[in-house]
């Protein structure tokens, strides 16, 4: 007997106001989060994902890579239960498997859950995943508690739920008629006359409903937030300009540097180094000659290459010490630069701009230098 997952993400989002499925989270949409953990548990035959009409050309495009070259995408229905039905129906070859249904809402499964579940479903036709309720429940009318509910045997349903591929068959051989009358599919298969086993889940495994879930999720995805720091300095001397975060100012002044002297790219680099304690820039580039006179942005470019996929950047606070020319005016051009190489938003750069304000003590007439402070994050 194999397992087999259907995944459903063909809601039409409409209290969410969009495709939820599609949000993205650390640059990766809702709905992958899903297939990844089913992936990783290397349980399954077959990985169905049902999906709205609209998004037929948008997700298949998302699953260019080689990992998803088995996922089966199929068009879904104008319901939930109509839509499982389809990817339900997209099934070869045996018909003795475990089906695993889950919604593509539920990013924060995890592979460990899964795997729980794979091993409690092995002997019982049908199981949900689900949640004893710990609150008190109030049964409410037009805004008013009416009465305390006992909550002794109450839990909250889940996802995934596993059936035994005969019984959904049969389920839909009598009711496919009427399954929209059903919330899923275990009540489907309950009025159909089967035991329906809880297996409990102690793990987070919140649905998306509205735009504050996708905050909410998010930030219980942060398995970790750490810091890195990068200093450079440079010579200047007589010339056409200087290049700051891969903005070219002119001015009479040069960096004098084996690279483009860029210090404000360079620190960036640094700081990412540090923080992912990759070494420093110096042993990714060391002065030769294919380094001379290079862009320090595609330097940059390069060690974001390094950076693993499940890491992604907070927030970068520089400070650039420089006499003349006076930066305030170029800030904004200088983030522009940056953010789309950094892969961040331009909010999620601050520059400031410091002089030596006279001190004798620290002559920064023929200097310059640039302080990165760099926060990232890591995700489950």
């Amino acid at each position: 007997m194999k397992n087999i997952a259907i995944i459903v993400g063909a809601g039409s989002g409409e209290r969410f106001g969009s495709y939820k499925q599609v949000e993205m989270i650390n640059n990766k949409p809702v709905y992958k989060y899903s297939i990844d953990a089913f992936l990783d548990s290397n349980c399954f035959s077959q990985i169905i994902l049902a999906i709205p009409k609209k998004l037929l050309r948008v997700i298949p495009r998302q699953l260019k890579d080689n990992r998803y070259k088995d996922i089966v995408v199929c068009e879904g229905g104008k319901t939930r239960a109509q839509s499982v039905y389809n990817a339900f129906s997209k099934i070869t070859g045996n018909k003795k498997n475990k089906i695993f249904i889950h919604d593509a809402a539920r990013p924060l499964i995890s592979k460990k859950t899964i795997l729980d579940l794979v091993s409690f479903s092995k002997k019982e036709k049908a199981v949900i995943l689900a949640k004893k309720i710990n609150e008190t429940v109030k049964s409410v009318e037009e805004g008013r508690s009416k009465f305390t509910v006992d909550r002794s045997s109450l839990w909250t349903s889940e996802t995934p739920q596993v059936f035994n591929q005969e019984i959904l068959q049969e389920a839909y051989d009598k009711k496919l008629d009427i399954i929209d009358e059903f919330s899923d599919e275990a009540s489907l298969i309950e009025e159909c006359g089967y035991e329906v086993k809880i297996c409990e889940n102690k793990s987070l495994n919140t649905k998306i409903t509205t735009v504050e879930d996708i905050d909410l999720i998010s930030k219980n995805m942060i398995d970790n937030v750490f810091f890195g720091i990068g200093l450079d300095c440079h010579s200047l001397e007589e010339g056409s300009g200087i290049i700051i975060g891969g903005y070219q100012i002119k001015c009479n002044l040069k960096s004098v540097a084996h690279s483009d002297g860029d210090v404000l790219t360079h620190a960036i680099i640094d700081a990412l180094c540090g923080a992912l304690n990759l070494g420093d820039i110096g042993q990714h580039f060391p002065n030769t000659p294919n380094n001379k006179n290079i862009s320090s942005i595609e330097l940059l470019k390069k060690i974001m290459l390094l950076t693993p996929s499940n890491i992604s950047i907070i927030n970068i606070d520089a400070s650039i010490v420089l006499n003349n020319p006076k930066i305030s005016k170029y800030k904004s051009k200088i983030i522009s630069k940056l953010a789309p190489v950094l892969k961040i938003s331009e909010s999620q750069i601050s520059i400031k701009g410091i002089t030596s304000n006279g001190l004798s003590f620290l002559n920064m007439k023929n200097g310059w230098g640039a302080e990165v402070i760099i926060s990232l994050k890591k995700w489950k």
